[in-house]
């Protein structure tokens, strides 16, 4: 049955509406999101001297001081602002998922992000010979790619959310039709409106959204990750500097867990209420049109990324940090 008119103009105001509570969201949190930038600069420069320390001395003391200090990275970093929390948070709060599988989706992302930074430095600066800004200025590539996945993952998300709500609403009219009938004959009644027709939330977490999800965040290197490798690297310590990369990684996917495991209490206070106050048949299509809006909201976060990194030139200042600053770790 093909959506009214009017169902499609509610859906349109779902999606609007909820792209405007992203923007002042976005526009609020800008000033906390500068905070840990500068708090991500001032780790970073610790990592540099305790890398430079575990280099000189190694010892017990200086490779906890280095661990510790990555893991505290990761966390700060991942509180920033970027777009894998946001597609995962998005994704989460509009389609739903067990408990364990968010947690798995954001430790998966967060090593495949620091993997990818591994890969990275070890195949151009140390298999090509490339010096540590070039692999910088490489990662556009990798970030239009993960760009671009984010996108199609948002339209891969509206489609199955347009399935859902088709099926729902021609589900739910045959119902009607049915029941308007007269009752005069017996019949299972449970056949006709039993759980048959309902979508479970956690079946629209299968392996293909699973894998687009994990790639669309972690394909893009944490560039924090690959200046320390580069840093590593030019101290003869690359394998100390993956070793500091995977503590990264560890810190980011606790603080993205975390986020993910919000996102989940938050969908589920907002069904049980709805669960409440509403008929099956309401819940099905809210959760429809959230679906819905959700994989809109990623679409445009795919396009608007991408198209503003097209827009910059492939490098620039890491970090914030002035270009002064950052020779020593950049340079031959």
């Amino acid at each position: 049955m093909p959506l009214t008119r009017q169902q499609l103009l509610w859906g349109a105001l779902t999606v609007s509406g909820a792209l405007l509570l992203v923007f002042i969201v976005q526009a609020n949190l800008q000033g906390v999101s500068l905070q840990l930038l500068a708090w991500q600069r001032d780790l970073h420069r610790t990592l540099t001297l305790a890398i430079t320390e575990l280099s000189r001395t190694p010892s017990s003391n200086t490779w906890l001081t280095l661990l510790g200090v990555s893991l505290a990275y990761g966390v700060f970093h991942a509180a920033g602002p970027g777009h894998g929390k946001a597609v995962l948070a998005t994704y989460l709060a509009s389609h739903g998922g067990a408990t364990r599988r968010a947690l798995g989706l954001s430790f998966a992302a967060a090593l495949l992000q620091g993997g990818t930074a591994i890969a990275m430095v070890a195949v151009l600066v140390h298999g090509l010979g490339w010096v540590t800004r070039q692999a910088m200025g490489s990662v556009v590539w990798v970030e239009q790619a993960s760009f671009i996945l984010v996108a199609l993952l948002g339209g891969w998300l509206c489609w199955r959310a347009i399935k859902q709500l088709r099926q729902a609403y021609s589900v739910h009219a045959s119902d009607a039709a049915g029941h308007s009938h007269s009752h005069s004959h017996s019949h299972d009644h449970s056949r006709c409106c039993g759980g048959a027709h309902h979508i479970e939330p956690q079946q629209a977490l299968d392996w293909r959204t699973a894998l687009m999800t994990v790639g669309a965040i972690g394909m893009r290197p944490c560039t924090g990750a690959m200046l320390m490798l580069g840093a590593a690297s030019l101290l003869g310590q690359f394998y100390v500097g993956v070793a500091s990369v995977l503590a990264m990684s560890l810190g980011t996917g606790i603080t993205v867990s975390v986020l993910a495991l919000a996102s989940i209490v938050a969908r589920g206070w907002a069904a049980k209420r709805l669960q409440q106050q509403s008929s099956r048949q309401v819940v099905e299509k809210a959760a429809g049109w959230a679906a819905l809006a959700g994989g809109a909201l990623i679409v445009a976060l795919g396009v608007s990324l991408s198209m503003a990194g097209a827009a910059q030139p492939a490098s620039g200042p890491l970090l914030s940090e002035p270009p002064s600053r950052q020779g020593s770790l950049l340079g031959n």
